[in-house]
């Protein structure tokens, strides 16, 4: 029986391939977790064989979540769910010792199959992933503009955000005003949207 641990942070996605996977023959969901539950600690108590983590979210510790398995659990293998176009997520696993990568819009028997084949020892990444990822568009923000962009993205208040990144108003205004240039939008609404489509959060 091959154990699994789900990595997600949408409930109802992690809901889903739990049930799903469950149902597959050979194959046990051992736990379900947010990216931010992630911890060496987790990881030993689950003791699962695969780890199935979803790369598509603004939370930026999806990308602790897969170090802290890739690093931590080297003898274990790591499966991650993406979509076609190349996100930071993506690109920060490909340079970790994840072991497949797979569109999320595959079916439930397709992901079973891989992850028996990565419990199996073996290495693969899609071709539409492969490909997105040298068609893909730079990122044009920087690792602070991200994390302005992605509070703004939950709703925050450009308050609240600079207390979050412990700056001033007027330079998270500053920031927003600098994303908006960069990536061609009119609006504070528009560059999340866009950003968000092209995954450069």
């Amino acid at each position: 029986m091959i154990r699994i641990m789900l990595v997600a942070d949408a409930c109802l996605l992690r809901t889903a391939l739990g049930r799903a996977l469950s149902h597959e023959p050979g194959l046990d969901v051992v736990a379900g977790n947010t990216s931010a539950e992630v911890t060496p600690e987790l990881a030993v108590k689950v003791d699962a064989d695969v780890f199935v983590v979803d790369l598509d979210t603004l939370n930026g510790a999806v990308i602790d979540a897969v170090d802290t398995l890739t690093e931590n659990h080297p003898d274990r293998a790591v499966l991650v769910l993406t979509t076609v176009a190349a996100s930071n997520a993506l690109r920060h696993a490909v340079g970790c010792r994840v072991r497949a990568y797979l569109k999320k819009d595959c079916d439930i028997g397709d992901l079973a199959d891989a992850v028996r084949r990565v419990a199996a020892g073996e290495r693969f990444m899609e071709p539409a992933i492969a490909a997105s990822m040298l068609i893909a568009r730079p990122n044009p923000l920087t690792p602070r503009e991200r994390d302005v962009l992605r509070l703004a993205a939950e709703g925050m208040s450009v308050r609240d955000i600079a207390g979050a990144l412990f700056l001033t108003a007027g330079t998270v205004r500053t920031y927003l005003s600098t994303i908006m240039q960069k990536v061609g939008a009119r609006s504070r609404l528009d560059a999340i949207r866009i950003a968000t489509e092209a995954n450069w959060l």
